[in-house]
């Protein structure tokens, strides 16, 4: 069984409640206008992974298994469209499940038209929360100091408890963030909320200061 992979993280606090790993799948047919991933739209681009190879890796960072500083608590599934890879996603999730870490899964179909797809409810009995709902550029999730939720990109989206381990809305409240990566080959990538990622960019792209005390050579 394999997946259409975009890109992972093996561990960050941006796409998620608490330290997860994250996975972006390819290819999405819904096509969201102002999406964030316009990207992953393809369903060709990106790389196929077996669905062994990505849980050998959620085994070493688990809890029971991984050293405390590198276990994670959880997983978040994104896209593209993860439930355009059901059958794949749905042996990825319970396994995920079955090593004792919180799946969390964003769609952009509504719950009822993922409940139509053969093999949901498969699906389903390995998540602790579904996210679903077009992103609406135009009904933005709002702020933090507005009362808007962490993570959720417009306000048409809701949150689907399956059980109660992200059903606090404490976990959902605070800032969006952006997280930088520096990979072992030297390259760097920039993943989070889209508004948090932008501004990093912006940063990182700013020259950097003159220090005024010193002279030039």
């Amino acid at each position: 069984m394999k997946l259409r992979v975009a890109h992972r993280v093996p561990r960050t606090r941006a796409e998620g409640p608490h330290e997860r790993w994250a996975l972006w799948l390819q290819g999405c047919s819904l096509r969201c206008p102002g999406c964030c991933n316009p990207e992953l739209f393809d369903p060709a681009g990106g790389a196929l992974v077996e669905v062994d190879v990505l849980l050998a890796e959620l085994a070493e960072l688990a809890p029971g298994r991984a050293a405390p500083r590198r276990k994670i608590e959880g997983v978040t599934i994104l896209g593209g469209e993860p439930l355009e890879q059901l059958e794949a996603l749905t042996e990825l999730c319970e396994g995920a499940a079955g090593l004792g870490l919180g799946v969390l899964v964003f769609t952009g179909l509504r719950l009822e038209e993922a409940r139509a797809r053969p093999g949901f409810a498969a699906l389903w009995a390995s998540l602790d929360t579904l996210v679903d709902g077009r992103f609406e550029a135009r009904a933005r999730e709002p702020e933090a100091r507005a009362g808007g939720r962490r993570f959720v990109g417009s306000r048409n989206q809701t949150l689907h408890h399956r059980s109660p381990r992200y059903a606090d809305p404490a976990v959902w409240a605070g800032a969006n963030s952006a997280e930088l990566r520096v990979e072992a080959d030297g390259s760097v990538s920039v993943h989070g909320f889209p508004s948090a990622a932008r501004s990093l960019l912006r940063l990182l792209a700013a020259p950097a200061p003159v220090d005024a005390k010193q002279s030039p050579n």
